[in-house]
């Protein structure tokens, strides 16, 4: 055990005239001490003299006071402390140091000095980290994301992480919620926001970004990548053929499963009143392929609506027809 001696010098106790003799005697037996080691705690004491520990607290303040002066741990200089209760002697001389770390008693001048310190660290962690956002902002690292992701940043850059989780479980839901979590993820993995956790469960409560990255939410954005659907006509059949390409910019639930832009190389004419049939195939990448053909290109056949009210004798023409369009598309 640490030697208490060496550690503790000219420990003095103050007694104020102002008190009885009868408080004098209490002052004495509370600060009582051998070899700096207290020898009466407070219950003994209010025991002793059959007072309450309130009163005797109250006596302790207000007539008496215990100097000493207590050796650092750090600088190994003593330290004049002024206390007014034995508590308060346990909890400054009771401080154990670990080894390899920076507990145990620490003066005042020690403890400025390390205050310091810690500050002088976090502005130069905050300095770093500044840095390197803005060597993301300068390499443009948003083109390192997918579409989702930078939708997400742009996004980010007008609204807190409530009203942006709020926003995306409206659009995602519960179980497609994990998709925006990831996208934080890899946003900040490029030094573009720095996300706050807490919680056992190390929950994003909050993110953070340079103020000058909203300049750039323009170019952030996904870019709107439209393709450009393929288009077929026959002249002599009125026959369209075209492909109906995914849209690839699909953000919110209103977003339609298709979109792109048709060019027709010549004039296209949908005759009104003439019936047409028309066939849809699902295709590679989740396209579609829809024919259009007037419907008295096949054959004379009454008016009807779907394939299943026609005769049978046109029915099977009609359908070997369609399928054979699948198969050649």
């Amino acid at each position: 055990m640490e030697d208490q001696n060496t550690k503790i010098a000219n420990l003095k106790v103050f007694i104020s005239e102002n008190c009885s003799e009868t408080e004098k005697e209490i002052i004495k037996y509370y600060w009582e001490f051998k070899e700096n080691e207290i020898l009466h705690y407070p219950k003994q004491v209010a025991n002793t003299f059959g007072i309450g520990l309130t009163d005797l607290k109250k006596i302790i303040a207000s007539y008496s006071e215990l100097s000493f002066d207590f050796l650092c741990d750090h600088c190994t200089k003593y330290e004049k402390q002024t206390i007014n209760s034995i508590t308060r002697y346990i909890e400054i001389t009771k401080v154990k140091r670990q080894r390899n770390s920076h507990s145990g008693f620490k003066c005042v001048i020690c403890k400025q000095l390390e205050e310091k310190k810690v500050i002088q660290e976090k502005k130069e962690a905050q300095k770093k980290l500044k840095q390197k956002f803005e060597q993301a902002i300068e390499n443009k690292n948003w083109n390192n994301l997918n579409n989702f992701e930078r939708e997400v940043l742009s996004t980010s850059l007008g609204i807190n992480f409530i009203e942006l989780g709020k926003k995306y479980w409206d659009q995602l839901g519960k179980e497609s919620y994990i998709k925006l979590i990831r996208a934080l993820e890899k946003i900040a993995n490029e030094n573009l926001i720095l996300l706050f956790r807490n919680g056992p469960n190390n929950y994003i409560y909050a993110y953070e970004h340079l103020s000058y990255l909203r300049e750039f939410k323009d170019e952030i954005k996904a870019p709107k990548k439209i393709k450009s659907s393929y288009v077929q006509t026959d002249v002599d059949t009125n026959e369209l053929k075209f492909k109906l390409t995914i849209n690839e910019n699909q953000y919110h639930p209103d977003s339609p499963l298709h979109a792109g832009t048709v060019t027709f190389k010549e004039r296209i004419v949908i005759e009104p009143g003439v019936e047409y049939i028309f066939g849809l195939w699902n295709r590679a990448n989740e396209n579609l392929y829809l024919t259009m053909t007037p419907l008295e290109n096949l054959e004379k056949t009454p008016q009807t609506k779907r394939i299943n009210s026609q005769p049978k004798s046109i029915r099977q023409v009609m359908i070997d027809y369609l399928n054979s369009l699948g198969a050649d598309s």
